[in-house]
């Protein structure tokens, strides 16, 4: 049988998840609130179930099987097992890494578990997977809803009211940013975006074609979507509001596309943890910070964010607009779409009727002290933000460049003049997103190649990721900022109305140009992230 909730527990317990006295605490407040216990404890802990069941593997000296490993079946060891036996115990042999497994779903079982190897022609060690992935794996094996695989299915009344709220409890739990839902020749597929990287999540009658569909129909009723339209993409978005204990509620941005085996969906997760959105909690050195809040603090000027999509620059811009935020002065923002709510400051969004530059044109009518223009374009909305920035309001923005100096002569390249750049430019910060290391972390000593891209001694001590329950074995928890910094003074703003490019503008930065490289090898040193982390953002150039 699968492990019930209080092995669980004890596995969090042992794991040093949690210590015995917040446990405690838990238990009372359970009993108090008669909630369960183990949904109490993954929410206070924001950890997945997933999480605690590769607490127990760890604790009875079993490795943890996710989906993607279980794909690998050995289906010729596998075929001399009775196959009504491994059905009905959830049971896969698997070769990973050139090692045989036998993988159950019920570790406890050792005795059915050491009868099965001995059925085999070879040596197989033992691990552990969750029954819903080992079915799933199962269901592949066998083809396309087939081998009778559905029957065991089939008879499960699938609620799409609770597998929804399921699916969002998840993402909240991992802290992902992105929901796929999407149909494949073996049923419904759900991966989710955490930490930059997707993960499987497998939900109960996942292998059901009419789930499915019926998840996919739900979704596009609560986005005001079109049911009926499945062979055009469609665009919307709605509330989705998660009860007790989580007891959130967050916007989700919903797009669909058809695709050769149904439709897929992606969802985006906005605004999550405003309340934790800070300058302290982004990445900035002490340093950097420094600047940034006397940047944010001019009277006027502009403020340009920089990097690709999903690189941070919306959560960096409004940690400074929430810092800013007071009764005395008015903020104003032109966005698409909202992401995080503010309490004291409009926000419009942009549509079919409204863009960005008729927006930014309106908004200078309401009398603003700060505004912020969510993306630059355009030479329009560029042209309006730079004038904005030089008749006396602070205005914040972002514009897709690679580096901080290339985005001036991005902005000349759009058709803004120059001495317009120079007389408003405060400061461009181009920004990237690396994955933070957990704390089950190991120390380590660079080799000479990293030590020479580093510039530092060989042998330097940094840390390496190891992976563990808390982490979820990716020895990644959680993401922190890269930053290139350009803080501009009298001299740059000269420099910008005289047409100067990139490089002379980094020759003539000195100490206001801060490379992301230089950041970066600040934040491994730290034991923050690790060399390979940055070096897949940052390039060090010169």
């Amino acid at each position: 049988m699968a492990l019930s909730s209080e092995q669980l527990i004890d596995a969090a317990l042992r794991q040093q998840l949690v210590s015995p006295e917040r446990l405690q605490a838990l238990r009372l407040e359970a009993r108090k609130k008669r909630q369960d216990l183990l949904e109490i404890l993954c929410v206070t802990l924001r950890l997945p179930l997933s999480s605690l069941h590769r607490a127990a593997a760890s604790v009875r000296g079993l490795s943890y099987f996710e989906f993607g490993q279980l794909q690998t079946v050995d289906e010729a060891v596998w075929a001399q097992l009775p196959q009504a036996v491994v059905r009905r115990k959830a049971v896969l042999v698997v070769r990973w890494q050139g090692q045989g497994y036998l993988v159950s779903s019920d570790p406890d079982d050792r005795a059915g578990l050491d009868a099965l190897r001995r059925m085999v022609s070879e040596p197989l060690s033992l691990a552990y997977a969750e029954e819903p992935a080992i079915r799933m794996a199962m269901a592949r094996v066998a083809g396309p809803y087939g081998n009778g695989l559905q029957e065991a299915t089939a008879a499960l009344g699938v609620d799409l009211v609770q597998m929804l709220d399921r699916i969002f409890t998840e993402a909240y739990l991992r802290r992902s940013s992105d929901i796929h839902i999407m149909q494949d020749d073996y049923g419904l597929r759900i991966r989710m975006r955490v930490d930059g990287l997707l993960q499987d999540y497998i939900a109960e009658g996942s292998t059901q074609p009419q789930v499915a569909n019926g998840l996919i129909s739900r979704i596009k009723v609560l986005a005001n979507l079109d049911i009926a339209e499945q062979r055009e993409p469609q665009d919307g978005g709605m509330s989705y509001t998660l009860g007790p204990p989580i007891d959130s509620q967050f916007n989700v941005r919903v797009a669909t596309a058809p695709t050769r085996t149904g439709e897929r969906i992606t969802m985006r997760i906005l605004g999550q943890d405003a309340k934790d959105l800070t300058l302290e909690n982004i990445g900035m050195s002490a340093e950097d910070l420094a600047h940034f809040r006397a940047a944010i603090r001019k009277p006027f000027g502009m403020i340009l964010l920089t990097g690709p999509t999903g690189s941070g620059k919306s959560t960096t811009l409004f940690a400074a607009l929430r810092e800013i935020n007071a009764p005395s002065i008015n903020i104003m923002t032109v966005e698409n779409p909202i992401e995080y709510v503010i309490d004291g400051v409009s926000q419009i969004q942009t549509g079919a009727k409204i863009s960005f530059a008729s927006a930014l044109r309106s908004l200078l009518r309401h009398d603003p002290d700060v505004m912020m223009v969510g993306e630059i374009r355009d030479e329009e909305t560029a042209d309006t933000a730079l004038k904005a920035a030089m008749t006396g309001h602070l205005v914040f923005s972002t514009l897709h460049t690679n580096t901080a100096a290339g985005t001036i002569t991005r902005l000349a390249d759009i058709g803004c003049e120059p001495y317009l750049i120079g007389s408003t430019m405060n400061a461009v910060i181009a920004q990237r997103l690396v994955r933070r290391l957990c704390q089950c972390k190991q120390r380590t000593e660079v080799d000479a190649a990293a030590a020479q891209w580093m510039e530092v001694a060989e042998g330097t001590a940094v840390y390496r990721p190891v992976g563990c329950a808390l982490c979820q074995g990716t020895g990644y928890r959680g993401r922190l900022g890269l930053f290139e910094t350009l803080w501009f003074d009298d001299a740059l703003a000269k420099l910008v109305m005289q047409g100067a490019g990139e490089e002379a503008l980094e020759q003539a930065a000195g100490e206001r140009l801060r490379p992301m490289w230089r950041d970066g090898v600040s934040k491994v040193l730290s034991g923050i992230t690790t060399l390979d982390e940055v070096m897949k953002v940052a390039l060090k150039r010169g």
